[in-house]
């Protein structure tokens, strides 16, 4: 007897586990589907979103760009980098403490600005002062960008690396905003693609 019903437990036990893993396997392809069909919608809204950040849009050329921070450097809005890779600004105004954001453009064959890298870290970081928490600073990016360009929330979708677990999304029309934590606990990377040549790019691959 006892034989008999652990081969009818085990009966029970394996049928629960496939339903189990079937649940489970739906539920992420449902995710990556929810995803990609969200995509879908916000361009076929037809919306054109190609600002970007602080007057660089999507479409400027790399010598609309070049003139574009002469010129704001000159009012002191844009300042080179440290090592002098990128474009940076101060920012005080919608973060608890104050904040480097430093941004270069990506161009397509045309040198046209299809995608921008950006980053956000304290000015006065320190690991042992909870006020500068990664946590706390990809909220406070995220907040900041959906107060500045309104529209729709940022959500959560897996990181391509496992070890960064999530990374967020915030897409309106054509434009889309990355955001996720880097390896070294300390700053936010941030990209801003155009959804309009990423798909091009897509379909004559």
């Amino acid at each position: 007897m006892k034989s008999i019903e652990m081969t009818r437990y085990d009966q029970r036990y394996l049928f629960f586990m496939s339903i189990l893993y079937g649940f489970l396997l739906y539920s992420s392809c449902s995710e990556k589907l929810s995803y990609d069909e969200y995509v879908s919608i916000e361009l076929s809204k037809g919306v054109l979103n190609d600002s970007i950040v602080y007057g660089v849009r999507f479409g400027m050329t790399f010598s609309e760009f070049d003139a574009y921070c002469l010129a704001m450097n000159k009012k002191n809005f844009f300042m080179p980098n440290h090592n002098g890779s990128a474009v940076r600004m101060k920012l005080d105004d919608g973060f608890n403490e104050p904040v480097y954001f430093d941004f270069f453009p990506t161009a397509s064959v045309d040198q046209n600005i299809i995608e921008l890298t950006a980053s956000m870290t304290y000015q006065n970081f320190s690991y042992y002062d909870k006020r500068y928490g990664i946590d706390n600073l990809v909220h406070e990016t995220n907040t900041f960008f959906e107060k500045g360009y309104g529209g729709n929330k940022f959500f959560s979708i897996p990181h391509e690396n496992k070890l960064l677990k999530q990374k967020y999304v915030k897409i309106d029309g054509n434009r889309k905003i990355e955001v996720s934590q880097n390896f070294d606990g300390q700053m936010v990377n941030i990209v801003f693609k155009n959804l309009n040549t990423e798909c091009q790019k897509l379909s004559i691959e």
